[in-house]
């Protein structure tokens, strides 16, 4: 399983540089997985619809402030690397804020997955923060969802999960990280020389996991729908890179010195 990294989406979050310098430049970090002869996506960043027409992302990118780049939705991205859009037969995930769910209208005939949690929040938001959050626009190509729920009897790393997801292989397994949404998670990718955890928004800079930066902390309270809930997926993290003896690599989809590390220069 070969695993590509991409950045879908880039922001620059007016007034972060004042109360959260660590979000001044916020990537939107996606995983491309070649398994076989078809390819998965995980979150698929804004669309190319959304680079085209910005107000798609509603009256909260006066504050995310996205960067409109042609370049980067995830279908050219694919196609850059030789591959056509159609490859793409499923996506997954994390959760559906408007930063990872606007580029699934550019692989219509790909089955989304999801947990039913976040799907029903998405489609049925139950207050005004769910309805704020979620973009109605960018599920109106009728998604293929396939949705997940049932918790597998055996863990990943002593962390309860999913396994044997319809229609993907093995090597891909979901760990439930609530808290930033009511359906969040994580998504953990075998590439056959260790783990990857693609973390979501469970945490938006690698130091959460050791001691959050002071403005961090006090991002969080904003941008998680439960804050408890959010601070155990972070101890849910640590628990399994504790369990793994160094087989498991996280990323988040947020970090922009992970975006620097895996891309050698600074997010512009």
């Amino acid at each position: 399983m070969k695993v590509h990294y991409l950045n879908c989406g880039t922001m620059h979050p007016r007034l972060a540089p004042v109360f959260v310098p660590h979000q001044s430049r916020v990537p939107c970090l996606c995983l491309l997985i070649e398994t076989g002869d078809r390819l998965v996506l995980v979150d698929s960043g804004f669309g190319t619809r959304d680079m085209e027409d910005l107000s798609r992302l509603g009256s909260m990118n006066v504050i995310l402030n996205a960067i409109p780049d042609k370049e980067q939705p995830a279908v050219h991205q694919v196609e850059r690397l030789g591959f056509r859009g159609e490859d793409v037969r499923d996506i997954i995930c994390t959760h559906l804020d408007r930063d990872h769910a606007g580029g699934l209208s550019d692989f219509p005939e790909a089955r989304v997955h999801v947990t039913t949690a976040e799907r029903d929040a998405a489609l049925n938001p139950s207050n005004r923060k769910e309805r704020d959050r979620y973009r109605r626009c960018h599920f109106s190509h009728g998604p293929k969802w396939v949705t997940h729920e049932d918790i597998s009897g055996e863990k990943w790393y002593g962390l309860e999960c999913i396994r044997e997801l319809t229609g993907l292989p093995p090597e891909i397994v979901l760990v439930p990280l609530h808290g930033h949404t009511r359906g969040h998670c994580g998504v953990a990718v075998d590439t056959g020389d260790g783990w990857v955890l693609h973390c979501g928004d469970a945490y938006y800079v690698k130091q959460e996991l050791t001691k959050a930066p002071f403005d961090i902390k006090n991002f969080r309270r904003v941008a998680h729908v439960n804050h408890a809930k959010a601070m155990t997926s972070i101890e849910r993290i640590n628990s399994a890179l504790q369990n793994s003896n160094g087989d498991v690599t996280t990323i988040a989809a947020h970090d922009k010195y992970e975006y620097t590390n895996l891309f050698g220069k600074p997010l512009d």
